[in-house]
């Protein structure tokens, strides 16, 4: 059994080519995930050096020069909050028709170039890529449907439109680069393209969910369900795996992690992981409409913002995430595999009030073999797992505020923003005659 960096189990054969799944489906199945040590739930689980190395950098305003501002970190995960300087503002954008995604020239001042604008001139490539990729694969299914005669979905419809529309491809570019300016972690220090890509991507994937449940159902991407306890807007991926995940609600952990299978008693575990997921999802239920309740939500409003945040906090959420990961490239062996998947909600203190915070993380360890999918999809023929060592791990971590935006259809609607996203795959390599080992094991499987 091999799983994906989302932890989803994978069945193929060694000649297949393996895409990734679009949008415009209800996103994966549930996740068949082994037991990982439980415990306190503990978030902040980045690699030291980062950290340290993220608090020691100076607060910059949007030009990327030093702000005397005095506002530090307000929150434990060490994400530096980067105010307006007053040497500069965000520029404003306008959609733009034309075939090529382009973007507002900015009247630098001639001298040494900031991290920041080093940083924006990598994302507009980065940009036009994202957008460029996603409006090829609709091009490509759409080819594909009318080839095989297949009827879309109403959602994979929707998804067509959306990203072969110049004007809308033109409007997530302008998106997406004002968040790049924004963005703490891209004033700061200077990023490689590929962790651009897996922020930008990111941030477009949260904002797309977030809208989409502002939409009239003809009009949605996803086919998201929702349940319940106390209301009917729990997003049902959550509920059905809430027994493989570990969750905190404001410093109140629950996990099952510990779970044992009870061999002869299967009854006995069905019950106890049915009361597990009642008592969660009250608890998350109750927190979310709190929060409603102090701000003077209405009932509309409410709903949207327990459908936003809960979707993030499912199995659709740790899809957004891999999409543009590094991580999402290995599909690792289940045999020795510890997987942790956890979420933490809270609220935070901004500039604007009080927010909810969610951050996500997705820990894969324990696994000796791998297959690399950038290798499955340019070599033909039969291809072997590798061997690695027990030291390699797979590793995505992101913090999600969730703000109030405009009114639509008279009903509040949510705004999502990345505050912070980490992306590491390392991979250690096993010697050669330990992947020689590797294939003769196959040989042997497929002779038996």
């Amino acid at each position: 059994m091999w799983r994906t960096a989302a932890g989803d189990p994978v069945a193929f054969t060694c000649s297949q080519r393996l895409d990734q799944v679009g949008p415009g489906v209800r996103r994966g199945a549930a996740l068949h995930l082994n037991s990982a040590p439980s415990g306190y739930l503990s978030m902040c689980m980045g690699p030291k050096e980062t950290v340290t190395k993220a608090v020691q950098q100076p607060n910059l305003g949007l030009c990327g020069i030093q702000s005397h501002c005095g506002r530090d970190q307000d929150h434990e995960f060490k994400v530096l909050r980067l105010p307006r300087c007053g040497h500069c503002s965000a520029p404003e954008y306008e959609p733009n028709t034309e075939t090529e995604l382009s973007f507002p020239s900015s009247d630098k001042a001639v001298g040494i170039v900031s991290v920041a604008q080093r940083n924006e001139q990598t994302a507009k490539m980065v940009i036009n890529e994202v957008y460029r990729e996603l409006e090829k694969r609709c091009h490509e299914e759409q080819r594909q449907y009318e080839e095989s005669g297949s009827q879309p979905s109403q959602q994979k419809f929707n998804v067509w439109n959306t990203y072969t529309n110049k004007a809308r491809l033109q409007q997530f570019a302008a998106e997406s680069m004002h968040f790049v300016q924004r963005h703490a972690e891209c004033r700061s220090r200077q990023l490689t393209a590929k962790h651009l890509r897996f922020l930008i991507l990111l941030q477009h994937l949260v904002s797309e969910d977030c809208c989409d449940v502002t939409r009239p159902e003809r009009l949605r991407k996803h086919q998201d369900l929702y349940d319940g306890v106390l209301t009917d807007s729990v997003s049902s991926q959550l509920i059905e795996d809430a027994h493989r995940c570990e969750f905190s609600i404001e410093g109140h952990t629950f996990s099952l992690q510990d779970l044992p299978q009870l061999e002869g008693k299967q009854e006995e575990r069905k019950l106890r992981i049915a009361h597990f997921q009642t008592e969660l999802v009250r608890a998350i239920e109750t927190y979310i409409l709190n929060f409603c309740a102090q701000r003077g939500l209405s009932s509309g409003g409410s709903k949207r913002l327990m459908q936003a945040v809960t979707t993030q906090m499912s199995q659709a959420g740790l899809a957004n995430i891999d999409r543009g990961s590094q991580a999402s490239r290995y599909f690792v062996g289940s045999q020795g595999l510890e997987q942790r998947i956890a979420y933490n909600l809270s609220t935070m203190r901004t500039a604007h009030g009080e927010t909810l915070k969610l951050s996500t993380l997705c820990m894969r360890t324990g696994f000796t073999q791998y297959l690399d999918k950038d290798e499955l999809q340019k070599t033909a023929g039969v291809q072997y797992p590798r061997r690695c060592k027990p030291d390699s791990y797979l590793y995505q971590y992101a913090t999600l505020s969730f703000t109030l935006g405009p009114l639509v259809d008279n009903l509040e609607s949510v705004e999502c923003t990345v505050l912070d996203a980490l992306d590491e795959a390392h991979i250690s390599a096993a010697l050669a005659e330990d992947e020689e080992e590797v294939i003769l094991d196959e040989a042997r499987q497929q002779v038996t």
